[in-house]
């Protein structure tokens, strides 16, 4: 659902004139913000893959990540998405992250907690009470001395992350060149 909505926005953004040039002040603190979000991303999501890597329908997840996120994967794919902002530098894109979260935390993450609503009943309820929705409560970290993980699913999710690089680097290249008089500007987006 993202890349349906943002793919377009990016790539206007990318065949405009730029806003912020890359090797200003700005264009390099938004550059290091970039790849810090994209970091936490990383780690985030491989993190969590780690406590619920196939077993997400089967057990409700309370542990590690989600004992101070009950969405960890959720908050490390909008830390992407932020990074994809930052790189872009461009309000028209960040203006369409934002209407792009606020549809999947409306649609998406609402049916999967009432999915899980469902499913767990009560122990959900509990969880909920106690564990907040996106905000990490750091005080509330818990985990067991060992967890079980499952490689098939943390290797899916190392491939995703490989191709995520892959497009933030391909990105980096692009808005290099995007600062050139010989650049095409199709479109008049900031």
């Amino acid at each position: 659902m993202g890349a349906v909505l943002l793919a377009p926005v990016g790539l206007a953004v990318i065949f405009s004139p730029p806003t912020v040039a890359e090797d200003s002040l700005p264009g390099v603190l938004l550059n290091a913000s970039g790849w810090l979000a994209f970091f936490t991303c990383v780690a985030v999501r491989v993190w969590a893959t780690l406590y619920v890597g196939g077993r997400k329908d089967r057990e409700l997840q309370t542990e590690g990540p989600y004992s101070i996120s009950r969405n960890p994967l959720y908050v490390g794919s909008f830390a992407f998405a932020f990074a994809m902002a930052c790189f872009l530098k461009s309000i028209v894109f960040g203006t369409a992250l934002l209407f792009g979260i606020l549809l999947y935390l409306q649609f998406v993450v609402r049916a999967e907690e009432h999915f899980l609503q469902l499913r767990f009943q009560e122990d959900y309820r509990n969880y909920c009470r106690r564990t907040p929705r996106f905000w990490p409560s750091w005080s509330s970290f818990q985990t067991p001395p060992m967890i079980s993980v499952e490689l098939k699913r943390l290797k899916q999710e190392v491939k995703r992350l490989c191709r995520s690089a892959a497009l933030i680097i391909a990105l980096q290249v692009v808005l290099n060149f995007r600062g050139s008089e010989s650049w095409p500007r199709w479109f008049a987006v900031w």
